[in-house]
């Protein structure tokens, strides 16, 4: 009896969680499909069922990743467009989200795809244009008239800050980034 279309639904998204989790820790290199298939609790063969290649699938665990986030996640009704900021900003730069074991993909993984193939960057590449997206979306007005792009800037430096403290060895140190960071986004966003 053939699966359902749930059941393979569900697989793709336990092996895209499993790839996240082991790309963002091992990198791409250090994955091989039996070490993603294993953390998926499946066999070799479930992988070609669902991906023709570990590029493929690093591709779409990215993009997996970040329509997923739970940080970058759409306005809600009662926020204004400064609450949304605030709220992004903070969570997104918080030691927490430094230290998930779901992260960011665009943070985390940085330095992993400049490496890669063609598809793999224009997965990071397509991620990045829609959090800008969101961000010019959802942008404070005041935003709006000091510099149209403000928000690249912005989540650059938010991007950075998390990928640079989650190299750093000291805690210390990483949580004043943190907050550094915050703080210089904020001030950017108020037309400071």
């Amino acid at each position: 009896m053939p699966y359902s279309a749930k059941h393979k639904q569900n697989s793709k998204e336990q092996i895209l969680r499993s790839a996240m989790n082991l790309f963002s820790r091992k990198g791409f290199a250090n994955v091989s499909i039996d070490m993603l298939m294993a953390e998926a609790g499946m066999t070799r063969g479930a992988f070609y069922a669902h991906f023709k290649s570990k590029s493929t699938l690093y591709a779409e665990a990215v993009k997996f990743a970040a329509l997923n986030s739970q940080i970058v996640a759409q306005k809600n009704a009662d926020d204004t467009e400064l609450s949304w900021f605030t709220r992004v900003v903070n969570a997104y730069l918080d030691i927490t989200h430094v230290e998930t074991l779901a992260p960011c993909p665009l943070a985390f993984l940085a330095t992993d795809v400049a490496s890669s193939d063609p598809e793999v960057r224009q997965a990071y590449t397509d991620v990045y244009k829609g959090l800008i997206k969101l961000f010019d979306q959802y942008r404070p007005q005041r935003m709006t008239k000091s510099d149209p792009d403000l928000n690249l800037a912005i989540t650059a430096m938010m991007i950075g800050g998390v990928a640079v403290s989650r190299a750093l060895h000291d805690k210390a140190l990483v949580n004043k980034l943190l907050k550094s960071c915050r703080s210089v986004a904020h001030r950017l966003a108020q037309g400071a």
